[in-house]
């Protein structure tokens, strides 16, 4: 049985496809990787299809004994990572023996870094996906987080050449992250002062999670204070509760909410987004919807043309 055993889980280490689609009308979030874009190039990594699973490893990572040769992926955040105690570098694939053991530890910029494998886990779908989301037990294993002496079992272990991401594609993650927004169904809600304070950095709160991105160090106040009837809302939608700290909901966000909706994260920075560490800053940069289309269909165009992933089949 090809399988791998977790000698140490790691912080926060779950199992996430792209994503889970069709749902949310049931109170069931999409879930998924927080950044799709380093989730999608650790699959190109290893030959397979951008939507597959991989291990979501946030902070500080697992320590992973092998008992099957095969190759793994690792894209994202700059970890230090080993293999056997010998130090690698991430961005890669890189192929690893039975009896080999994996250590991704300390996080030393951004926050997450995604591990794919060339084979294929042996899992069960829950609600079409093997994404993980704890709060009602589906996807992943059990349900559940990665925890210690965890097993994933795989299929046979695919052929896959050893590749590098493309310098073009390597993120760089600074400590004061521009993030670009369109204006929300509410923007014209906020008072005179703070649309003045929105330009203002923003520091990311100790308390963020997969539901949402928690910011603090600008109080915002709207003007209107009409009540807000409950709305879709979606990852990277910008939420204002009544406490004036701007939330950015994310993966496992709620699928309606009520507070004001002040903006939308463009869909190319959500990624960028999710890599934020806690304490870090954050700046929002407003621009138009059809500024943020352009740079979406830009990012697209040129995952096809230079890597061959077709977002569209």
């Amino acid at each position: 049985m090809n399988r791998i055993k977790f000698l140490r889980p790691g912080l926060y280490t779950s199992i996430q496809d792209m994503k889970r689609i069709g749902y949310k009308k049931y109170g069931i979030p999409n879930s998924g990787p927080m950044d799709e874009y380093s989730h999608i190039l650790a699959n190109w990594l290893v030959d397979k299809k951008y939507s597959s699973e991989t291990l979501e490893i946030n902070y500080f990572g697992p320590k992973i004994k092998f008992n099957f040769n095969t190759t793994i992926g690792i894209c994202g955040a700059n970890f230090d990572a080993k293999i056997n105690d010998k130090r690698i570098q991430i961005n890669r694939s890189i192929k690893v023996k039975a009896g080999d053991v994996l250590d991704i530890g300390i996080c030393l910029n951004g926050g997450r870094v995604y591990l794919s494998f060339s084979a294929k886990m042996k899992l069960k779908k829950s609600f079409n996906s093997y994404s993980t989301y704890e709060k009602i037990n589906i996807g992943g294993i059990n349900g559940k987080k990665i925890s210690k002496n965890d097993t994933i079992n795989f299929n046979k272990s695919e052929e896959s050449i050893e590749k590098k991401i493309p310098e073009s594609f390597q993120r760089k993650y600074q400590e004061i992250s521009n993030i670009r927004v369109i204006k929300g169904v509410n923007y014209s809600m906020i008072s005179k002062n703070s649309l003045k304070k929105l330009g203002n950095e923003f520091n990311v709160s100790s308390e963020s999670d997969r539901m949402g991105i928690r910011l603090n160090g600008n109080k915002l106040k709207v003007s209107d204070k009409k009540s807000i009837e409950s709305t879709v809302v979606s990852k990277g939608t910008v939420q204002l509760p009544p406490a004036g700290d701007p939330i950015i909901l994310m993966s496992d966000s709620q699928s309606t909410g009520g507070y004001p909706i002040i903006g939308n994260i463009a869909r190319v920075d959500i990624s960028k987004v999710s890599q934020i560490k806690p304490e870090s800053k954050l700046k929002f940069k407003f621009i138009t919807l059809e500024e943020s289309e352009s740079l979406i269909n830009f990012e697209k165009r040129k995952f096809k043309s230079q890597l061959g992933i077709d977002f569209s089949s």
